[in-house]
């Protein structure tokens, strides 16, 4: 989750080259303020930087408080994070982080739609202020001020991780929310460039929650996350995802419209109409 500003150069690297068969004009489904949202989108990556370097600063466990945990504290819907019948195996955690990773550069397939692809600098920006929001919620309204501890905290192992920073950063699962915001993101983009799709777009939402519930899953059997950090990781990544395209979305009510109409009677004419 440290090392965010790859998405920015990853996924321009990949819009550089998808971009160059951009040639004839885009659809224009999304507007956006390039003036406004361009320095608006890099102080949000730049407060997102800064709530990470607040976010390391903070205090570790003590070895005395770890001992005095006790499991039956946690109330019984979260408990369930300690039934699990075998120790996840090491690379679950890999597994999790991979999943984080692709999900940065996920959307990139969108490029793969021609109509999509013509508007890949509207894409780009849109799903980088996104990202960036999403991040932010999860930075300063989560871990920073929260001091939830990790279920593994919990369990008995090595004691190098336990006293490491970073494990009261339980609520909530930042990979799930970042993987649900990038599934949910082309979801939504796909949709609206494809409006034909009708009740059939309810497909693409529905694979879109297979990423994060399988992210969600390996963060799960790592004792990383409890089940309401890994749901509410889910709701604020698609939340996102979706209202990120959606509140830049043309609409007949805001889409400039100037119509001639003649008319006749007691007088004859022509009459200009502009639609806001």
């Amino acid at each position: 989750m440290k090392k965010i500003s790859s998405i920015i150069l990853v996924f321009l690297f990949i819009i550089q080259a998808y971009g160059q068969d951009s040639i004839s004009a885009p659809k224009k489904v999304y507007k956006l303020n390039y003036k406004v949202e361009l320095p608006l989108t890099g102080g949000m990556f730049a407060l997102n930087f800064l709530g990470f370097a607040q976010l390391s600063k903070k205090p570790t466990l003590d070895s005395l408080y770890i001992i005095s945990l006790n499991k039956d504290d946690i109330w019984s819907f979260d408990h369930i994070v300690f039934n699990q019948s075998s120790p996840a195996p090491s690379s679950i955690y890999t597994i999790s982080d991979i999943g984080l990773w692709t999900s940065y550069v996920l959307p990139s397939l969108l490029f793969l739609d021609d109509e999509i692809r013509k508007s890949w600098l509207d894409i780009t920006l849109l799903y980088l202020e996104t990202q960036a929001i999403n991040l932010n919620i999860y930075v300063w309204g989560g871990p920073i001020f929260t001091e939830r501890i990790r279920p593994i905290i919990y369990n008995e192992g090595s004691w190098d991780y336990k006293l490491e920073n970073g494990t009261t950063d339980s609520f909530f699962s930042g990979h799930v929310s970042m993987v649900a915001g990038a599934s949910f993101f082309m979801a939504k983009v796909y949709s609206d460039y494809h409006p034909e799709l009708g009740a059939k777009k309810w497909f693409l939402y529905s694979a879109a929650i297979i990423p994060p519930a399988l992210v969600g899953y390996c963060r799960y059997r790592g004792f990383m996350h409890y089940p309401t950090d890994i749901l509410l990781g889910a709701v604020v990544g698609a939340t996102a995802g979706i209202l990120g395209p959606h509140i830049h979305k043309i609409t007949k009510k805001n889409k400039n419209d100037l119509s001639i109409v003649p008319f006749t009677g007691r007088y004859t004419g022509l009459a200009f109409s502009m639609q806001f």
